[in-house]
């Protein structure tokens, strides 16, 4: 799962180091991934053809101001809803327990999020987490994309080609966006699997919704 850490860079405020990762990432997508292999390259020219400052410049447009697409899972499954604090209060539990450090964003940062599929011991979580609500999050942020031409739509697109293929066959529900407003986490638990197939968390991991 080492490679969700390489994903999560994609998606992170570019920095020198971007360039770096993107190489380290592409020949492992090619060898594994091979659907996502146009993807990458488009990601590659991105970085050869634009400066840091180009690069920084269109992630701001792209998620910061007057965002296309916003990288708070939370905030798109739920929006303003309360749940979406049930949701990050848990996922804060999630992040200190496989200590996964969130720096300056919040718990359902989508790159949190990858590296934390990265580092958890618990592969149940991350079935779940991976599964049930970031593939669909992802699936609603392309789909918000009306810009062909954004390489972080070809990045949103390796990671989602990617999360596919890695939990494929998961007997679980996924989230359904259009449902949103109905409840999804209860106030007595933890991920509450009543209306989006995510189970209650216990101490001792999750079992079924008992509700």
């Amino acid at each position: 799962m080492n490679h969700y850490q390489l994903l999560a860079d994609l998606l992170r405020y570019p920095d020198n180091d971007l360039a770096a990762q993107v190489k380290e990432l592409s020949p492992f997508l090619k060898g594994n991934y091979m659907e996502c292999h146009k993807n990458i390259l488009a990601f590659e020219v991105y970085i050869n053809i634009h400066n840091l400052t180009k690069q920084q410049e269109n992630y701001i447009r792209t998620f910061d101001v007057n965002a296309l697409c916003y990288l708070d899972i939370g905030y798109i499954l739920f929006g303003e809803d309360y749940k979406r604090g049930e949701f990050l209060v848990k996922l804060s539990n999630e992040h200190k327990i496989a200590g996964n450090d969130c720096g300056s964003e919040l718990a359902d940062h989508l790159p949190n999020l990858l590296t934390l599929l990265s580092k958890t011991p618990d592969k149940k979580m991350a079935e779940e987490l991976a599964y049930c609500l970031i593939i669909p999050a992802i699936k609603d942020m392309i789909a918000n994309f009306k810009d062909e031409s954004n390489v972080y739509k070809d990045a949103l697109r390796i990671i989602l080609t990617v999360l596919e293929k890695d939990f494929k066959g998961i007997g679980l529900e996924q989230f359904n966006i259009t449902r949103k407003n109905k409840d999804c986490f209860s106030m007595k638990g933890g991920m509450n699997g009543h209306s989006c197939g995510i189970n209650q968390r216990t101490e001792k991991g999750f079992v079924a919704n008992p509700y």
